[in-house]
């Protein structure tokens, strides 16, 4: 859904935005589909979602799933890039005065996670980057 309104036009499919925006009343998909502006910040973000966080994301998986500690930091960058992508969204959707109480909470249910999931991984690669750094400290007194 985020990427249809930097990777082709609306009309290829123009049921999908259309019905996303009745059901949800997202102020930032539909004012960016409908051209508003103002919008600019969030039409970066997606900039940065489509050519840094989603590659990364893929990256980062399939470095876990094969125990690469190298890719740590690039997972610690996604993190907090993704969260900090994401805050300014949340506020945007709280502050909002054209969503119902039932729409505001959908779409909160949906924007929170992409905010505490990718914080949490930030935290957790922060503290796995500094324990092994500790290690390494450690191990070069010894010698």
């Amino acid at each position: 859904m985020d990427f249809q309104g930097l990777l082709y036009p609306n009309t290829y499919f123009p049921w999908i935005p259309e019905w996303y925006i009745e059901f949800s009343g997202d102020p930032l998909i539909g004012g960016l589909l409908r051209g508003e502006e103002g919008l600019v910040w969030f039409k970066c973000f997606l900039l940065l979602e489509l050519l840094f966080q989603f590659p990364v994301f893929l990256l980062g998986m399939r470095g876990l799933w094969k125990g690469s500690r190298s890719i740590y930091i690039l997972i610690l960058f996604y993190g907090a890039s993704t969260a900090t992508t994401t805050l300014p969204c949340i506020f945007h959707v709280i502050g909002s005065d054209a969503l119902s109480t039932g729409q505001m909470w959908m779409l909160l249910s949906s924007y929170i996670p992409f905010f505490l999931l990718p914080l949490g991984m930030a935290v957790d690669m922060a503290f796995r980057i500094y324990g092994i750094m500790e290690k390494g400290s450690v191990d070069k007194k010894r010698e």
